[in-house]
């Protein structure tokens, strides 16, 4: 964000919604989620469940979201993307207590770009590497995704980063957003995944895209935990800041939801995001009312690919838990 305006119009705000995340009260989020989940005492116990047979010459990829990144070293904006502190306290426990070295953890968005202060500059592990757009030889041309409905018009380019094939474990973080899919959650993290994400836009919510990309064998096969920083969140779209929500105790989720089973994950955010456009009411447009009902491709990652539980509230199948920290 430029400040001060000088045009005469209002000037655009200097706080920044990720410079008032705690970190400590993320790690013990964290803590907890990771101990519930896998039912330990620990959250040492609790990734050595998750990625069975942990060695210290693994290597981890983590996925992160920052799909409105600036661009630009001076300039920073209220839009949402992930932040910093959840990775500074997962590397804690990776690093810290596991001790897998840090060059043998990839932080990635493929298809977008980390801020060097931001991002880079609050990380606390200096020696970790980095992969975005900015990395010309990310992409193995080996293993592509496979559309097994529908067929991208125009076609593109759907190779996996080298990350993905070369790394033992995968780390899924993602964010809770509205989008023209109903949530733009952890599957369609994945789309940053991939050369041609803009190619796989129009009509995605109810098309075969999102699940096929999370179909492919590395992402399908890899992916031991998602993570969803809903820390903040928004209900009305993908792009612009956090919003304020009416149905959680704060105004802002400040919530972490983990799951193995993406699909679970996904649904039981939409379910959130459809309670709350219910609760808003005029708030709502009639937009983010029609976005949010263009979810049919969780039914099809379930029914035609197996790739985890589809439902929505009351959960029948879905093991979905709250906890407080």
């Amino acid at each position: 964000t430029v400040e001060p305006d000088e045009t005469g119009n209002p000037g655009k705000i200097k706080e920044r919604y990720f410079d008032f995340i705690n970190e400590d009260v993320v790690a013990k989020m964290l803590y907890k989620g990771l101990c519930e989940l896998t039912d330990t005492g620990s959250a040492a116990d609790a990734w050595g469940i998750l990625m069975p047979n942990l060695q210290k010459s693994d290597r981890i990829t983590i996925k992160m979201n920052m799909n409105n990144a600036s661009y630009d070293e001076k300039v920073t904006t209220n839009r949402m993307d992930q932040t910093i502190p959840l990775v500074n306290v997962m590397l804690d426990v990776l690093v810290g207590e596991f001790g897998i070295p840090e060059e043998n953890i990839t932080i990635l968005d493929a298809s977008r770009w980390f801020h060097p202060e931001i991002m880079k500059g609050r990380c606390r592990y200096k020696h970790v590497r980095w992969v975005d757009e900015m990395d010309k030889e990310r992409w193995d041309k080996n293993e592509s995704v496979v559309f097994t409905k529908d067929e991208p018009s125009p076609g593109g380019e759907f190779w996996m980063p080298k990350a993905y094939p070369q790394a033992d474990h995968i780390i899924n973080l993602c964010l809770m957003k509205n989008h023209g899919c109903g949530i733009t959650g952890a599957m369609k993290n994945h789309f940053g995944s991939i050369p041609s994400p803009r190619n796989l836009h129009d009509g995605m919510g109810d098309k075969s895209y999102i699940a096929d990309v999370c179909n492919t064998p590395s992402i399908r096969n890899k992916v031991r935990l998602n993570i969803a920083d809903a820390l903040f969140a928004n209900w009305h779209n993908n792009v612009w800041a956090p919003r304020p929500w009416k149905t959680f105790p704060q105004v802002s989720p400040n919530s972490l939801l983990l799951g193995t089973d993406p699909v679970a994950l996904d649904s039981v955010m939409l379910n959130h995001i459809l309670e709350e456009i219910k609760v808003q009411g005029d708030n709502a447009p009639d937009w983010v009312k029609k976005n949010a009902q263009s979810h049919g491709f969780l039914k099809y990652a379930m029914d035609e690919l197996g790739l985890g539980i589809h439902e929505l509230a009351p959960y029948d199948r879905i093991d979905y838990r709250v906890f407080s920290t």
